[in-house]
């Protein structure tokens, strides 16, 4: 079974060590099954996006099809749909089963136009049963129906809500994956920019943190992206910040201005997506300004890969590393 790529062990006691930036040698070989899942969306998910049509129709069938299949495969786990707080969202894993204080607060991602909590909710309970903690994921307005800075303003305002609901702070993990990792970083920037208790650790997973293409398309030139269509990235970007410039910081959290305030940050990506040079740079950067960053990178595996953990053995173990660092925090 592969192993990722890791530049810091969660449980290393040296502080020296879990700032470096070293990477194994050797090169694991991914599992059939996992190979079997890349080969599948290579030839039949990815087809299919660089053929989607640029309308709000196709979008439409889209955000459809991804909710349905989140509400099927997660009828397991337990959630409540609450409409008190400004933003409306979804507790998976009731809080009464846990005796942790922590709470997950987990932004899911779809390009800014498409997922929802009910697409991430099956993810959203394997982290919950994990980390031993209950997890809400808000649901934030998307483009094209609106644009930067709806999603970020929504965000920011369903963390407030959770501190309002007694959750402190520094019992808060923010998680988000792809376009809700960019999320993520935005309401880290924010919250640090107002003067805000910032939470106690950032979980990026696949995060798209680079509205720049260029890298991307070199990339998938050389080898094609197994899932991400590079048509349909361009769409999104352009979707939700029409007026703003790709290498804006307020849209490519890769170019912010980062501290030695910043909470620890656990990024996992996988070796197969052509988002992974804006990752790798990201880390780099954080690293650089004396944030406790952690990038664990999964050979061969796609965009978002956790979310087959019930198929593939890697996506079950780094999900278990998201556990592991949820609970290292404690420490």
């Amino acid at each position: 079974m592969s192993r990722p790529e890791s530049t810091r062990q969660i449980d290393s006691e040296s502080e020296p060590a879990r700032r470096s930036t070293t990477r194994s040698g050797a090169q694991p070989t991914s599992t059939i099954r996992s190979r079997l899942v890349t080969s599948s969306m290579r030839r039949i998910v990815r087809p299919a996006l660089d053929r989607m049509p640029p309308d709000q129709r196709a979008l439409g069938r889209l955000r459809t099809m991804t909710n349905g299949a989140g509400r099927a495969s997660a009828l397991e786990t337990s959630a409540n749909w609450v409409v008190d707080g400004p933003v409306p969202g979804l507790w998976v894993g009731r809080r009464s089963f846990f005796s942790s204080d922590r709470v997950i607060y987990m932004i899911h991602g779809g390009g800014f136009t498409f997922g929802s909590p009910w697409s991430h909710k099956f993810l959203a309970g394997r982290i919950a049963r994990e980390s031993a903690s209950p997890v809400f994921l808000p649901d934030y307005r998307l483009a094209p129906e609106h644009c930067y800075p709806a999603a970020v303003d929504d965000v920011e305002a369903g963390y407030h809500w959770l501190v309002e609901q007694g959750y402190h702070p520094e019992n808060i993990v923010v998680c988000g994956d792809s376009a809700g990792g960019n999320l993520a970083l935005q309401l880290q920037s924010r919250l640090l920019e107002h003067g805000k208790d910032t939470p106690s650790g950032i979980i990026l997973i696949s995060p798209w943190v680079d509205m720049d293409l260029s890298d991307m398309t070199t990339r998938d030139l050389e080898r094609k992206d197994p899932f991400l269509a590079l048509s349909f990235v361009e769409r999104s970007r352009d979707l939700y910040a029409p007026d703003l410039a790709p290498e804006d910081p307020r849209i490519s959290p890769v170019n912010m201005r980062f501290s030695g305030d910043w909470p620890p940050v656990f990024i996992q990506s996988g070796g197969a997506e052509i988002i992974a040079g804006g990752i790798e740079l990201l880390h780099e950067r954080l690293v650089a300004a004396g944030v406790d960053s952690t990038h664990q990178v999964w050979p061969d595996q796609v965009h978002v890969f956790q979310a087959f953990h019930p198929l593939i053995p890697e996506a079950v173990d780094a999900v278990r590393n998201i556990g592991k660092f949820i609970r290292s925090l404690d420490e």
